[in-house]
């Protein structure tokens, strides 16, 4: 009991101290009460100057503030390294059915089971001593010279429960493990270039908001099959037209959030319900009234969609791709426009869409800041995207860790992580539906399979099971 209550304290503390404003309330305070005391005695001028003194002369002190909470930072770092290090993966390939009659609502629950496996540090121990952090799944498309995969990438403890999110909904798909493709991609750009290939890759980040949706699937959704559109067809198009020696593959790395993602947006979602007011001059005196006006359809439109978004569970999502390609047959524009384009489909000029990260783009000119050597900057860039691609890496959490793994040309502050729920990564990630012709891109499986006869006999003694072996 006693412990326990102790633990509590720590957490409180540790939770508190945690946070930069703790630090600045205490400095004000601490500050403020010298002042109040010495200004009644003396004059202003004594006054600054006996508030310069006390600065100089615990210069300790604010060496402490500032100390702290770097090393906090960066044990933490290092903990969460060693932690991210000891998870073993897997790589599982999803082979695509013949036909898929279920729209992409069926990827939806997938991912609403894959997000009840979060797992977060619960105390100072498991946040400090382990380095525990919400584990992330990886949700891959790649094509060959024009061949197109599906992948998971999970933990290998957790495969089965993985398959059986997937059979769920998905009973006629299969899911074989594989070796990683990406570990037969040049590990340095030294080495790229000395194979006679270049590279171009970004991340895709929100335009607004992660409060405010993309276009999801139910949008491209219609009851009439005529006008029904699957979003994915986009990218299988893009991807079936490479050539041989060309890959693009794409990356989108979920991490389950946790379920207070809808309170940090409850102001944004406050000020869309109250009603716009204008003011109208009435009575006698010429008062004036604020009177309501009425909503546009588009308005509740956007404000169901956000209600809508922040209803669901989310993920902390982060979209990366690369296109690799032999020199002579390199064409950035491939995947910087055609790709790109592809995610574009997803905008709504009202709610939300997806742009190129451009800080982490590998195309970078003299007018982006800082402005100055832009061919070594880019050259770091590339470095980067290749093997944050390749060990399917997340942004440091903390400050410290951002900075230790920095570079003089290359500051890894760019890159980031946002909220997007089960819908709109099951509209960017879903196995293709019957409405997409999947046959001159993808691999299928051949037959569906089928399960054991009714009637086996599954009990029973020591004699029927060594005839069974036998």
């Amino acid at each position: 009991m006693i412990s326990k209550f102790f633990q509590e304290i720590v957490d409180i503390l540790a939770e508190l101290f945690k946070k930069q404003e703790s630090w600045l309330i205490l400095f004000l305070l601490g500050v403020g009460g010298l002042t109040i005391v010495a200004l009644p005695s003396i004059g202003v001028f004594a006054a600054v100057s006996t508030a310069i003194r006390f600065v100089a002369y615990f210069w300790w002190f604010w060496l402490f503030l500032i100390i702290v909470p770097m090393l906090e930072s960066t044990w933490l770092f290092w903990k969460q390294e060693v932690f991210k290090k000891s998870l073993k993966f897997i790589l599982l390939e999803i082979k695509i059915p013949r036909i898929i009659e279920k729209s992409p609502q069926a990827m939806e629950q997938v991912l609403a089971n894959l997000h009840t496996l979060r797992n977060a540090p619960g105390d100072v121990s498991e946040r400090y001593r382990e380095g525990e952090v919400t584990v992330w799944f990886s949700l891959e498309i790649a094509s060959f010279g024009g061949e197109v995969h599906f992948y998971i990438r999970c933990q290998k403890k957790q495969k089965n429960l993985v398959e059986a999110a997937v059979f769920s909904y998905y009973p006629d798909a299969e899911l074989n493990e594989v070796p990683d493709y990406a570990s037969d991609f040049p590990q340095t750009v030294e080495e790229m270039y000395a194979t006679g290939k270049d590279m171009w890759g970004t991340e895709m980040v929100l335009t607004k908001d992660e409060a405010y949706p993309i276009k999801t699937y139910v949008a491209f959704e219609s009851m009439d099959d005529e006008k029904k559109f699957d979003p994915i067809s986009t990218f299988l198009e893009v991807l079936g037209k490479l050539k041989t020696g060309e890959i693009v593959a794409m990356q989108f790395l979920i991490a389950p959030g946790d379920d207070s993602w809808m309170k940090k947006w409850s102001g944004t979602l406050k000020k869309l319900k109250e009603p716009e007011t204008i003011s109208v001059a009435g009575g006698e005196a010429g008062d004036k009234k604020q009177m309501p006006v009425m909503r546009s359809p588009g308005q509740y439109a956007v404000l169901e969609a956000v209600e809508r978004n922040l209803s669901k569970p989310a993920f902390d999502t982060l979209i990366r791709f690369c296109y690799i390609s032999p020199k002579e047959i390199f064409y950035d524009s491939f995947a910087r426009r055609g790709l790109v384009g592809a995610f574009r489909q997803y905008a709504s000029l009202d709610l939300n869409g997806l742009r190129q990260n451009y800080m982490v783009s590998t195309r970078t000119q003299v007018w982006y800041w800082p402005h100055i050597f832009p061919k070594i900057r880019n050259e770091f860039k590339k470095q980067r995207l290749l093997v944050s691609y390749i060990k399917r890496d997340i942004p440091p959490e903390t400050w410290m860790g951002r900075v230790l793994t920095s570079k003089l040309f290359n500051w890894n502050f760019v890159s980031y992580r946002f909220k997007m729920n089960t819908e709109g990564i099951a509209s960017l990630f879903h196995l293709p539906t019957s409405l997409v012709l999947t046959a001159p891109h993808i691999k299928r499986s051949d037959s569906r399979k089928g399960g054991p006869p009714a009637g086996l006999p599954i009990f029973g003694g020591e004699t029927e099971v060594k005839k069974f072996y036998e």
